[in-house]
């Protein structure tokens, strides 16, 4: 007994490390201007491998498992093809002309390969390593449904700070980009980021978590009892609940308001969509035309909203340049299909795509689509496996959201509705290219995996604890107040 007692606390101790560890990157990666610096890239990665590391010896359920041996997969295959493509002679019809042309001109005798590059590029890796240990440290603390639940509570309550720090600087401090002079973007709330697109996901991502955790609030009420929700005390703790809930999800939607991207409030709205009608459709369980119809109306209303709204009624959804550059990565993809041009050599590669017609101003290191800017870098084949993998993962959530009898369908929706945000806004921006939200996403991504593949029979044995907490020993049904209060968690 008293040596199972010394293994059990260093096991906690080391659980609690690594909880602290991917909390700490969840809730900081944004504050240092989005951490694009190579140090704070540097810095997140060594303490999410840390993280992943310690909690690699936890127990998994077979989903899973399978779950990470996916994700593993799809990665190595990733590194795979960054590394043959800076490997001199493996495929030699796929290197790059520019090897030949500068041993011709400047008398050099440098070995030809398929990247442009000599080296996959720092930032490459960085940025590579830190959604794999991001991903893979949030859904190993997530095993855990007590830890899961504290992640995502860290979540919510970081993002909101962001939103109301960012519309008192934005107020007191117009100019200022934290301590920095604000160079772009000078009226839009940017929060800690540089960039207003990426802001706009971030804070679109604490919306949906608060608006889903106050409906789930609001679902703990019976009809009979809303009548009633003023003249019971113990109900006054629920209603007081529901509005500082609703209030905190209004400010994150305020916040992103004041940025003004397009992108992130059109992909938000889709979002916020999909994360209601996953939990409304848990609770009521209607019938597949009902969901189809009343979606279809949303969405009608959402659109007519959207379009008279700010920059999108003014500039509509997507600005002539954009269309140009996805035009040259399209020419790039079909010149190089299979391999691409080299992992991070998009910033390289752009110059020689541009025509004469194309608008001298600004630089574009981004693609302002990833999706596209990987086909380029990476060819193809894997950038189809990575819109695989994407939309498995989102059935996963869904699934799960759907099936889900307890309060993990208010976290499963919300994560759900955050993947559809951050994957439609990659389509047209580069905010999943920022450490400082590719980090807290691929966290929470990883999170709610995780909680989607548990084993069934935990889920229950977890349900059945808190029913015994709550009756305190009774073997009454507990009440839709008791449920719903603090004692049981707050759902996300």
């Amino acid at each position: 007994m008293t040596r199972r007692l010394q293994l059990k606390f260093p096991m906690e101790m080391f659980k609690s490390i690594q909880l602290w560890l991917t909390i700490a990157a969840l809730s900081l990666a944004p504050l240092f201007f989005g951490s694009v610096d190579q140090l704070w890239v540097a810095i997140w990665a060594v303490l999410l491998s840390l993280s992943t590391l310690i909690g690699a010896a936890g127990p998994l359920s077979a989903a899973q498992r399978r779950v990470l041996f996916g994700f593993f997969a799809l990665a190595a295959a990733y590194a795979l093809v960054a590394i043959v493509q800076v490997a001199p002679r493996v495929i030699e019809h796929l290197d790059d002309p520019i090897w030949r042309r500068a041993n011709s001109v400047l008398g050099l005798d440098t070995l030809p390969r398929i990247s442009s590059r000599a080296e996959i590029p720092p930032e490459a890796i960085g940025h590579f390593l830190l959604f794999v240990t991001s991903f893979v440290s949030g859904f190993l603390v997530a095993t855990s449904r007590r830890s899961g639940d504290m992640l995502i509570r860290f979540a919510r309550y970081s993002i909101l700070a962001y939103a109301i720090y960012g519309m008192a600087a934005l107020v007191f401090t117009p100019n200022l980009l934290l301590w920095a002079p604000k160079l772009a973007y000078r009226g839009s709330l940017t929060a800690t980021f540089v960039n207003h697109n990426t802001a706009a996901t971030l804070l679109g991502a604490g919306a949906i978590l608060w608006f889903c955790l106050a409906y789930l609030s609001l679902q703990s009420l019976r009809y009979s009892s809303i009548r009633l929700l003023l003249l019971v005390p113990s109900n006054e703790r629920v209603a007081f609940t529901i509005i500082l809930h609703s209030v905190a999800g209004l400010v994150c939607f305020v916040a992103l308001l004041l940025t003004g991207s397009r992108g992130g409030l059109i992909c938000t709205a889709l979002g916020l969509l999909v994360a209601i009608v996953l939990m409304v459709t848990n609770r009521l369980r209607p019938r597949f035309w009902y969901v189809a119809a009343s979606g279809s109306v949303a969405l009608a209303l959402i659109a007519g909203w959207l379009s008279q709204t700010g920059r999108i009624g003014s500039k509509g959804l997507v600005d002539d340049a954009r269309w140009s550059v996805y035009e040259y990565c399209l020419e790039a993809i079909r010149q190089r299909p299979l391999l691409g041009a080299g992992a991070g050599t998009f910033a390289d590669l752009f110059p020689s795509l541009r025509s004469d017609g194309f608008s001298g101003w600004g630089v574009w290191d981004y693609a302002h689509s990833t999706i596209l800017e990987i086909a380029v870098e990476m060819g193809i084949p894997i950038a189809a496996m990575i819109v695989l993998a994407a939309t498995a993962s989102l059935v996963i959530l869904v699934r799960a959201a759907l099936r889900s009898g307890d309060h993990s369908r208010g976290s499963l929706a919300a994560i759900a509705g955050i993947a559809v945000l951050s994957y439609l806004h990659s389509i047209v921006d580069f905010s999943l290219q920022i450490p400082g939200y590719l980090i807290p996403f691929a966290v929470l991504l990883g999170c709610g995996l995780a909680k989607a593949t548990s084993e069934p029979t935990q889920r229950r044995r977890a349900r059945t604890r808190e029913f015994i907490a709550v009756g305190a020993g009774s073997t009454r049904e507990p009440t839709p107040v008791e449920l719903s209060s603090p004692s049981r968690g707050d759902g996300l």
